[in-house]
């Protein structure tokens, strides 16, 4: 045991040191902060209960070993929490606003938006709008985390017409029974491209509900018929996709691409820029309407990190084409219907301030 006098000694030695750690985190410049604690504060929290390691030690055991020290844990977590988790109403439904970890954007702020603390749908607050985000990428282990490119950041106004379109199945089972669909087709290893069509036509929702419909062989010219032009929703442009089917070989054993993945390139290449060229001429004899218009090239699934890496270069060529590999169409298709019913549990409007919480947080 301790001497008392000894350990009240200690007591108001670190009673000091907190007492001055805290004016000094109280009076640090926002923008400053995170190069003042770094990786401190994680291993601050980790001096204070370390964590479980013992695999031949009980979970309860180790609560029990540690009571004292993880109380204060969870009382951390209880403050923070209640302090900062913002209440608020949307559309007279409570919901709360929570800090995010990862910070992209030097003139905005991310957050989480949900019914939960800390849980919900990412969101950003840029230029005094609010836009939601949805995750547009598979990223398998060892290519790297996903940064601001890999999400489609929507604004509220656009995002209440995206959940709202008749193309989205009205349930949250009848989506999760559509991406099962997409998932049989490639675990049966499904090698007809039409199977694929089929299966967008009947579901544009998949690339993040930005399309209220996708038309198949429309044709621009004799020689310029892409596979699909989809319609957005915020503004009724269209954008190309060109899907190939999952199981074509895209790379050569020297890992260069093969000449069926750079025909696919060059051909959506070619639809891009007859697009931006023949816009007028699209528009009052073919009623299609094309402004910026973007592409999705379909191709590949279950690469290789190197050969996911390579695309990802490729990718960077051509700012207006993004190429999607059958892993990313069914992660961003799985990413839509949490973002869906996420928004529907707090949906995309204006917050407004809501009752505190009752939690004391003394």
């Amino acid at each position: 045991m301790m001497p008392a006098k000894k350990k009240n000694r200690d007591r108001r030695v670190l009673q000091k040191l907190f007492g001055e750690v805290r004016t000094l985190i109280e009076n640090a410049p926002d923008a400053e902060f995170p190069g003042i604690l770094g990786d401190e504060f994680a291993r601050l929290l980790q001096s204070v209960a370390p964590p479980k390691v013992d695999q031949a030690q009980t979970i309860y055991d180790y609560l029990l070993q540690n009571k004292h020290r993880l109380t204060v844990i969870a009382r951390m977590h209880q403050v923070m929490t209640t302090n900062h988790t913002l209440p608020g109403l949307v559309n007279g439904m409570p919901c709360r606003v929570s800090p995010f970890p990862i910070q992209w954007f030097d003139d905005g702020v991310m957050f989480v938006q949900g019914a939960e603390p800390f849980g919900g749908i990412i969101g950003l607050y840029q230029h005094g709008m609010v836009k939601f985000a949805i995750a547009a990428r598979d990223i398998p282990r060892g290519v790297g985390f996903m940064g601001q490119d890999d999400f489609i950041f929507v604004d509220a106004d656009e995002a209440n017409a995206r959940i709202n379109q008749k193309s989205i199945p009205k349930t949250l089972p009848e989506l999760t029974d559509r991406i099962a669909q997409l998932e049989c087709l490639l675990a049966g290893r499904e090698e007809d491209e039409a199977e694929y069509q089929k299966f967008l036509q009947e579901n544009p929702w998949c690339f993040g509900a930005q399309y209220k419909q996708i038309d198949s062989h429309r044709v621009l010219d004799d020689a310029t018929i892409p596979d699909f032009t989809g319609v957005r929703v915020k503004d009724g442009a269209r954008d190309i996709i060109e899907i190939k089917q999952p199981f074509l070989a895209l790379f050569r054993q020297d890992d260069d691409f093969r000449s069926e993945f750079n025909n696919a390139y060059n051909q959506v290449e070619r639809y891009l820029d007859f697009t931006r060229m023949e816009a007028d001429y699209l528009h009052r004899e073919k009623g299609l309407f094309f402004d910026n218009p973007h592409c999705y090239l379909l191709v590949g699934f279950d690469l290789s990190r190197e050969q996911i890496k390579a695309l990802r270069r490729k990718e960077k060529m051509n700012p207006a084409i993004t190429i999607l590999t059958y892993n990313d169409l069914l992660a961003m298709a799985k990413n839509t219907v949490e973002w869906v019913r996420a928004l529907k549990e707090a949906p995309p409007s204006s917050i407004t301030t809501g009752a505190t919480s009752d939690i004391s947080a003394a």
